[in-house]
């Protein structure tokens, strides 16, 4: 696990200093390579566009969008349907899987796309994303048999996908008003640090239940889901740092 902490607080400090494509490609490869995998992608849809950002060998990705496999995708179709953390295997999902979707997973572990960890990013407004690091049936991760890797995986995709968001699709103007107080806006901030609730209380010297009641008044503000989904719309907007 503090393997995984450390690669958490890297890829968070190379995330919020990350400017373009290039920069959030090479922040999440460098994780993906501290957590023992292979590669990334980052794969987000508005409508029938979307936005690729990985480290998938280039000749996978052309023929992945030639044929236009995110239509077919089994990992995409789950992400869509489900909102928990989920792992993967081609091995095991071509036992159940079509024709169609047998042809896919033999292709991709053409590639050694064999296996990986993928985490669904729902935004609402026919919008979605999903954040997956994969690597070859062979290598064992540092994520592996661990409940608690979810959230802090969780955590990076999601803070990932608000600051991609942010840099490269909708830019704040410079006199944005917040509407959060400044102890929302703190406890949103050490969550998307990774800090949980308790720890949060005790480095702000207050209650736990105050945090919480904090982060509520947040949701409710911003109209989030949940807290998850709090902290990447208070990143996207420019709330918290």
């Amino acid at each position: 696990m503090r393997q995984l902490e450390i690669a958490y607080q890297d890829f968070v400090d190379g995330v919020r200093t990350a400017s373009d494509a290039p920069a959030f490609r090479a922040v999440a490869e460098r994780a993906a390579q501290e957590l023992g995998f292979r590669w990334f992608a980052y794969l987000a849809f508005t409508g029938d566009d979307h936005r690729l950002i990985s480290t998938y060998p280039k000749e996978w990705t052309e023929h992945y969008r030639k044929n236009r496999y995110d239509q077919i995708d089994p990992v995409i179709r789950r992400a869509r349907r489900d909102r928990e953390v989920f792992r993967w295997s081609g091995e095991q999902a071509t036992r159940g899987a079509n024709k169609v979707q047998q042809k896919f997973y033999v292709e991709a572990a053409a590639f050694g796309i064999e296996k990986g960890v993928s985490i669904p990013l729902p935004a609402g407004f026919d919008r979605f994303a999903v954040f997956t690091f994969a690597s070859d049936k062979c290598r064992r991760d540092a994520c592996e048999g661990s409940e608690e890797a979810k959230v802090l995986l969780r955590l990076m995709a999601t803070y990932f996908h608000a600051h991609v968001e942010a840099a490269l699709r909708s830019p704040l103007a410079d006199d944005v008003v917040s509407p959060l107080s400044q102890r929302e806006a703190q406890c949103l901030s050490w969550l998307s640090r990774g800090r949980t609730i308790e720890k949060t209380a005790c480095i702000m010297n207050i209650k736990p239940r105050t945090v919480a009641f904090h982060i509520d008044n947040a949701r409710a503000k911003l109209g989030a889901e949940n807290v998850t989904h709090t902290v990447a719309l208070a990143i996207k907007r420019g709330l918290i740092p």
